[in-house]
Order: C-alpha cells, then sequence, then structure tokens
C-alpha cells in the first residue's frame, strides 16, 4: 500500500517529539515494504522533492506570515495572526490536494495538522482517500497544545482557543480513524465532541530508539560524597513544574542528596530559580545529552504542572534502568505504575513529593525491585516492530474496509 504522511515539520526541522516519531514511522513502515511519502512545509522557495534516509519528501514553502519551523522568537500578535490564517489555509489546502490528486495514495496519516491547518482531513476525505489522523498533543483544542494557562490547567477552551480553533472540532469528523498517543489525549478530544465520526479511535503510545548500551544498567556513576541524586531534564518553564521540585526539594533539609537541573529555559525565569536556591546541592546544568546525564542520576523526576501527553523524557530514564517519580498530570499516570517503576504524586498537594523523596532517600523504596520493572518497562518502549506493524494493520483495516 502507499502512504501518505502529511505533517507541519519533518527532520531536519525539529521542533519536538512528534518530528521524531514520525521519522521512526515513515522509516519503519518502509522497511516492511510499503510505498512511503511524507508531504511537509518548508520556510520558502520552490516546492522541493528529495529524500531523508531512502524516505520520499515533498516540502513546500509555507504559505503564512513565518514558517513554524524557525526557532526566532515571535511576538504575541504575530503569533495571533499566524494561527488566525493557520486555522483554515485554503492556499496550502489547495497545494496539498494537487499533491495528493498526482501521488493517488491508498491512505493519508495526518500527525501535526499546523502549517496545512486541519482542513487537510477534509482534503483527504473530498478525494475519497481513508484518513487517520494521530494525536501528540491538544493541538486540536488549543494552539498552545497545553491547554495550559498561567500556570493553570485549562478544564475546558478559553475564548482565544475556541476563536481560533472554531473550525477544528467539525474538521475533525473527517478523520475516518483517530489515534492517541495516550489514552488521556484520545479521552480528552472524544469528551469534547471531536472526531465523532471516527469509525477507529485506539491508543498506541510512542516508542523510540532506547539502545543507548543501558537498559542492561550498569552501577551509577559513583560520585565523591556518594550523594544520592535526583534529577530532571527537560525544559525549564514554570508549566513543566520546575519551581515545585526546587521547593520540594529544598524542605528535605540537610540530607545526603542533590537536585541536577539540566535543560534550558528563558533566562529571566532560570535567574529566578536560581535566587530561589539556598543550598548548593542543587545545580543547574545547562543542556545536556540523555547519555551524559542519566548515568549519573538515581532517580528522575517529572514535576509537570500542565498535562503532558506522553513525556518521551520518561521511557528514555527507563532504557537507563532509572526510576521515575512523576506527576499526575495527562498521559504520566499511563507510563509509571505507582510503587512499581517509580512513583506518582499530586504536584498540587504541598509536600507529597517531599514525602516520596524522603522514603527514596531513607531506602524505603526496594530500588533493585524498582529497577527490574524498568528494564520490562524500557522494552515496552523500545518495540519498534510491535509498535510500527500496529499502524500497519490499522492502514490496511481502514483501506480494506473503504466503502462500508
Amino acid at each position: 500500500m502507499k502512504i501518505a504522511f502529511v505533517s507541519g515539520l519533518y527532520p531536519p526541522a525539529i521542533i519536538g517529539g512528534a518530528e521524531i516519531v514520525l521519522q521512526t514511522l515513515a522509516e519503519g513502515v518502509r522497511d516492511r515494504g510499503h510505498d512511503v511519502l511524507v508531504l511537509t512545509t518548508k520556510e520558502s522557495g520552490d516546492i522541493e522533492r528529495d529524500m531523508v534516509n531512502g524516505v520520499s519528501v515533498i516540502r513546500v514553502p509555507i504559505k503564512n506570515i513565518y514558517w513554524h519551523g524557525s526557532k526566532a522568537p515571535r511576538k504575541l500578535w504575530k503569533k495571533m495572526i499566524w494561527h488566525a490564517m493557520d486555522s483554515v489555509n485554503l492556499r496550502m489546502l489547495s497545494i496539498a490536494k494537487d499533491i495528493l490528486k498526482e501521488e493517488r495514495p491508498d491512505v493519508m496519516n495526518v500527525h501535526v495538522v499546523e502549517g496545512w491547518s486541519a482542513g487537510v482531513l477534509a482534503v483527504g476525505k473530498s478525494l475519497g482517500i481513508p484518513t487517520v489522523q494521530v494525536l501528540h498533543s491538544a493541538n486540536f483544542m488549543c494552539p498552545n497544545s497545553n491547554m495550559c494557562r498561567n500556570e493553570r490547567n485549562c478544564e475546558t477552551q478559553c475564548i482565544s482557543c475556541k476563536v481560533l480553533r472554531v473550525a477544528h472540532r467539525s474538521i475533525s469528523n473527517n478523520a475516518d480513524a483517530v489515534v492517541g498517543v495516550s489514552q488521556f489525549v484520545l479521552d480528552r478530544h472524544l469528551s469534547a465532541g471531536y472526531f465523532a465520526r471516527a469509525k477507529r479511535r485506539v491508543t498506541i503510545h510512542n516508542v523510540r530508539n532506547l539502545d543507548f548500551g543501558a537498559t542492561e544498567r550498569s552501577p551509577k556513576i559513583p560520585n565523591e560524597e556518594h550523594k544520592f541524586v535526583f534529577g530532571y531534564i527537560g525544559s525549564i518553564s514554570p508549566v513543566k513544574g520546575v519551581g515545585v521540585l526546587i521547593d520540594e526539594f529544598q524542605s528535605l533539609g540537610d540530607t545526603n542528596a542533590e537536585l541536577w537541573i539540566a535543560g534550558r529555559g528563558q533566562s529571566q525565569y532560570e535567574a529566578e530559580l536560581k535566587s530561589r536556591c539556598s543550598t548548593s546541592r542543587i545545580r543547574f546544568l545547562g543542556y545536556q545529552k540523555p547519555a551524559d546525564f542519566f548515568p549519573h542520576v538515581d532517580t528522575l523526576i517529572v514535576p509537570s504542572l500542565c498535562q503532558d501527553t506522553l513525556p518521551t523524557v520518561i521511557p528514555e530514564a527507563f532504557g537507563f534502568g532509572l526510576p521515575v517519580i512523576g506527576a499526575k498530570r495527562g498521559g504520566i499516570p499511563e507510563m509509571i505504575s505507582d510503587g512499581c517503576n517509580g512513583r506518582l504524586f499530586e504536584p498540587g498537594n504541598q509536600g507529597e513529593l517531599n514525602k516520596i523523596m524522603t522514603r527514596f532517600l531513607q531506602g524505603e523504596e526496594d530500588l533493585d525491585r524498582m529497577r527490574c520493572a524498568v528494564k520490562e518497562s524500557a522494552g515496552d518502549y523500545s518495540n519498534i516492530g510491535g509498535w510500527v506493524d500496529r499502524y500497519v494493520r490499522l492502514n490496511a483495516d481502514l483501506i480494506a474496509s473503504r466503502g462500508d
């Protein structure tokens, strides 16, 4: 079969995990002997056809006020105009329709609609192409993708989201199938009335290559003082709960533990966090590669305040044999079995994370047993072959049931 993958960005243009997931999937489907085409955007110039690791890619210059693949900072008013134009971008949809007519795929999988607009689902429907929408975030409901405002989770859409996403609910009915990369993100859309006509609604957790040479975890690289190291790696921003983590760690008092924070954020916010630190046992390391960071850490903490769909840092930590302490937010509880491969906590309950960290420090958690469970969890999130097969079967079933 011939599968067209449609997404706003594709490597080497990467701004998040969705691009890496899509590349892994496209190459895996190609390795199964299927014909694969990726339709994506670029900043300017002419329509370009190239090959990326043996996958055919068509890059279309975006018809908007800027290209979202650039990491340049944008003023709020520009972002608002961009999203307004992107809500139903007729010029991009016309180009997509012409290309799909020419390429004639058997099925279309849409990943991130930004850059094309959600109307690409209607384009597939108009051409009689069975269409799958893969939900990597809450982007169909919120331009910021996380439905979080002022460090608080939005239970429903705010006014600006309703305006900028006014057509998305009805457009979503053009999808024949919808996949959530977590049960949480799928349920959130279905309960809000999205994808009401989708014949198939399934959850397929993302997987990734965890071959860091550490799944058979060697002992942690020792530090001179034999300290227990809690670690955080990722974006340093308020919605990621780094401030909560620092406060809870400092409330441990004088203890034989350190908190290592790896990642970057806005300089002003980083400076604010550093000024709150009253102990030298909190280290800000800047950007770190996982392979350089995890071997020095005993336990990873994911303290998100926002409803993270399925943070890839958790299976990465599993790949290094690390238990994970995670917030009860979004898809995080789908990956962490409380008391088995880690612990869960409610970030809104002051002192709850402190108590869990204390248990780890006082030896009240069986870390050897947890690490055995972590090894099994790493296998669940590194089975790329089985993951690709699930997508192949879903697409084959859609093609077979066309017209039913």
